[in-house]
């Protein structure tokens, strides 16, 4: 296992500070993350298990309540997490912009973000889970970041209403956090509850967000139906997830979510995300055996 120039060997001897500081430097040379979950767990080997649930601080500053043991913590604690989305969030916001984070999870683009528009700039986060959300405001707290994000406890959806949220229990440390679903398989060993739902174009009526990132677990295409007016007459950027099988499990094609965004707003351009953003001019050529972000930009009209 090689990370730029640290090769096994030199890995071996390393103390386990050291080990972490390293992956922290490759989060910010490495091209994509591509292999960044390898190198974690390798690093979390020499890791003290006492030490595994502790306060990091990410190569960017921000301080999280994260736990090695736990998919996507592990990658979040030394800032490898979906390395290249992390990238253009920062690219494409600028002091004084608005973001929105559907599915925001425990917080790790919120946070970046709501460092990265200041606090002349404002964050809407949606998370309709009650655990993750918790991990959340904490996080906010942590880092003084509760002035400019507005935390929402309900799911974006294309109408408003009740909905039942399906999630894996807080001690749960062999299913990612982030999987909670509107829609579940029947085999799944879930917990679930029941989640106000409502319409973007309802809770932020009036704005004009820069960027809107979206991963929902399937819910993505009802997102986009309830945000119409904004894609119309804003025109945001878009970063939302292509996950065949999740959208499978909910009934829809992986692109269903691309499909209404292009017929809302025909000036969107598809890209997937990556060390490059790589231009899909037909979306029904995405792939549909394997997870990506993908990003809609307009064209000027």
């Amino acid at each position: 296992m090689e990370m730029g120039g640290l090769d096994r060997r030199t890995m071996l001897h390393m103390s386990s500070g050291m080990l972490e500081s390293a992956l922290r430097l490759w989060s910010r040379i490495a091209p994509t993350g591509r292999g960044g979950y390898r190198l974690v767990r390798g690093v979390r080997r020499r890791v003290p298990r006492q030490a595994w649930r502790r306060r990091f601080t990410l190569p960017s500053g921000l301080k999280m309540d994260l736990d090695l043991s736990v998919y996507p913590d592990c990658c979040m604690a030394y800032g490898l997490y979906e390395l290249t989305t992390g990238r253009l969030i920062r690219r494409l916001l600028r002091p004084g912009d608005h973001f929105v984070d559907g599915g925001a999870n425990i917080g790790y683009f919120t946070l970046l973000a709501a460092q990265r528009v200041g606090t002349r700039g404002h964050v809407d986060a949606f998370e309709p889970q009650p655990n993750n959300r918790a991990r959340l405001i904490e996080h906010l707290k942590l880092n003084s970041l509760n002035d400019r994000v507005t935390v929402h406890d309900t799911a974006l959806s294309d109408q408003e209403g009740q909905a039942t949220i399906h999630f894996f229990p807080p001690d749960d440390d062999q299913h990612n956090h982030g999987c909670s679903t509107l829609f579940v398989e029947p085999a799944d060993h879930t917990q679930a509850t029941r989640v106000r739902t409502v319409r973007m174009d309802q809770v932020l009526h009036g704005s004009s967000p820069c960027l809107i990132k979206l991963d929902l677990e399937g819910a993505e295409p009802l997102a986009i139906s309830g945000a119409q007016e904004l894609l119309k007459s804003a025109a945001p950027y878009v970063i939302g997830e292509l996950n065949p099988w999740r959208s499978k499990i909910a009934g829809m094609a992986g692109n269903e979510w691309v499909r209404r965004s292009l017929a809302i707003q025909p000036r969107y351009r598809l890209y997937v995300v990556g060390a490059r953003l790589r231009h899909v001019p037909d979306p029904s050529r995405l792939p549909d055996n394997r997870d990506a972000n993908l990003f809609l930009r307009a064209d000027r009209p």
